[in-house]
């Protein structure tokens, strides 16, 4: 159930999204099951932002377009993993930056089927998996960085974007079932994998002056839109609502990022 007031209020779900045809099929019609039994109800749409083969996963500038596409239609988006199904959450209006995800990401594996290892989450500080913020705050931090090609760091570097702000952040402890699927940023035994050690370095860079990134985010993003078509699977509360958007950026990854993640991609990583 819904907690905050919604009167009026819009919702706009960025799903940034490649290569998960099976998280689809089961998000689709999970989270439009989810919306229509909700009471009060939500005024919400969808937007699946699908990566173009070619390139490493751009996660942050996949959420950037997202949020563009929806923006002037919406007060508030949810930026939402594929990979977590809503039990038990609150997607209700927030006034400020507000993740919603808590029980259900606690411990997580990393090549499930192939290795018994797993990776903890800090639940007090995560970012990602499901964010909601209000607009005028996406803008007021200039989004997600554009800069972190295959795994790893955009939702740190977000994090700290909106704290070195002292933009007041909430939290809501919704419990949601995870999907399990081989995790980009370790190796089977756990250890950092290439392309995580590569974005750390640039995260170490971006923010090594002390100061807040300057010109880079919603304000330098570049795509073309290759096509957009209607995302729904019968489910009566998806028609309408629920739309697969695919995307070129106009800019690349360093080199050091597209040959640490498709050294990442030989040795097996997902």
């Amino acid at each position: 159930m819904t907690t905050g007031d919604n009167a009026g209020k819009r919702l706009h779900i960025v799903v940034p999204y490649r290569d998960r045809e099976s998280h689809l099929r089961q998000f689709v019609p999970r989270v439009s099951a989810y919306f229509d039994r909700l009471v009060p109800r939500i005024d919400y749409r969808v937007t699946i932002v699908e990566q173009e083969a070619g390139l490493p996963f751009n996660r942050g500038a996949l959420k950037n377009a997202g949020f563009l596409l929806g923006e002037e239609w919406t007060d508030y988006t949810c930026l939402h993993d594929v990979d977590y199904l809503p039990v038990d959450a609150d997607y209700s209006w927030a006034d400020c930056p507000t993740p919603i995800l808590w029980y259900g990401a606690e411990q997580r594996p990393v090549a499930p089927g192939r290795s018994d290892r797993t990776v903890t989450t800090n639940l007090e500080s995560t970012m990602g998996g499901a964010l909601l913020m209000p607009n005028a705050v996406m803008r007021q931090v200039d989004g997600y960085s554009n800069a972190f090609w295959g795994w790893g760091y955009e939702d740190f570097d977000f994090s700290l974007r909106i704290r070195a702000r002292r933009i007041p952040t909430g939290r809501r402890k919704g419990r949601f079932q995870p999907l399990d699927h081989d995790n980009d940023g370790f190796t089977p035994d756990a250890a950092p994998s290439p392309i995580s050690l590569v974005n750390r370095r640039v995260f170490q860079e971006l923010w090594s002056g002390g100061k807040i990134p300057a010109g880079d985010g919603l304000s330098t993003l570049s795509f073309d839109l290759l096509d957009r078509r209607p995302c729904a699977d019968g489910t009566a509360g998806a028609q309408g609502r629920w739309e697969i958007v695919r995307v070129r950026f106009n800019h690349r990854p360093r080199p050091e990022q597209e040959a640490a993640d498709a050294a990442h991609g030989a040795s097996g990583g997902g």
